[in-house]
């Protein structure tokens, strides 16, 4: 399957949430047999109906989110893939490896054209919770990090335009303080900059860790929000691609830096 015939799946000329799905992890993968990775589709625990006016973004790590947006479309949602940062060209040193992740996109295509999804159904955005979370920026790794930016999804007018009322943020429980029995709920700070424009325009927020039903949230609002400086200070930390998304290879001296989104 070429990645034009992939991306088509995923990004159906009859969907209205086409214009904002990204194709570039459909560019370089392994292996693009639809049937050489195998999905793990579970039934969805946090959701218990589908709702024509409630979007849905989904934050979890590698394939994960594949599967689980997956399983949302089985439900009627349309998956709409925002990942936004390549794999390297010779598929290795990545600092955030996205092979699985790739593979799992293109095994996704055959269980895609086998599910009937209306042409209004309400959209699953789909996101890599990794996507800042990296260590070891080091000389000769390909540094495809990257952050998901307020145009990268629909405004808010757009939404509540289409009968979006309300949003579920689906993330995970994160073990803090070296794996001792301190957990968080977070939504990463990229993604709060988005919500909190959807939360003044009114659309109700909600959050689910996939251990129970999705509760309403307040979105506290974002440093630097709706600052030129805050994009600014994001993309100089990042390696954007010539050809669009995120993916560089690292020159110059060695080094070690932690990266993360606080």
């Amino acid at each position: 399957m070429t990645k034009i015939e992939a991306f088509k799946i995923w990004a159906p000329y009859n969907s209205i949430w086409t214009e904002w799905a990204k194709p570039v992890l459909l560019e370089k993968t392994q292996d693009n047999d639809p049937e050489s990775f195998m999905l793990k589709i579970h039934n969805i625990r946090w959701l218990n109906n589908f709702s024509q006016n409630t979007a849905i973004i989904i934050d979890l790590p590698d394939e994960k989110s594949v599967e689980e947006s997956l399983a949302l479309a089985y439900m009627g949602y349309r998956p709409v893939p925002l990942y936004n940062g390549r794999c390297s060209p010779n598929l290795k040193d990545m600092i955030i490896d996205v092979n699985n992740l790739s593979k799992a996109l293109y095994a996704g295509t055959d269980q895609l054209t086998s599910i009937n999804i209306n042409d209004d159904a309400p959209p699953v955005f789909m996101l890599d919770s990794r996507r800042m979370k990296a260590w070891g920026k080091n000389p000769g790794m390909y540094d495809n990090r990257w952050c998901i930016f307020p145009q990268d999804m629909p405004s808010a007018s757009f939404l509540i335009k289409h009968n979006i009322q309300n949003i579920i943020v689906r993330t995970e429980l994160t073990q803090t303080f070296f794996l001792k029995v301190f957990y968080e709920n977070k939504i990463q700070q990229d993604l709060s900059h988005i919500l909190y424009r959807y939360q003044e325009a009114g659309i109700n927020i909600q959050l689910s860790c996939g251990n129970d039903e999705a509760k309403d949230i307040t979105i506290s609002k974002p440093p630097q929000y709706n600052s030129i400086f805050y994009r600014i200070s994001v993309i100089v930390g990042l390696s954007k691609n010539t050809s669009g998304g995120f993916g560089r290879q690292i020159p110059g001296i060695k080094n070690t830096v932690e990266i993360n989104d606080n």
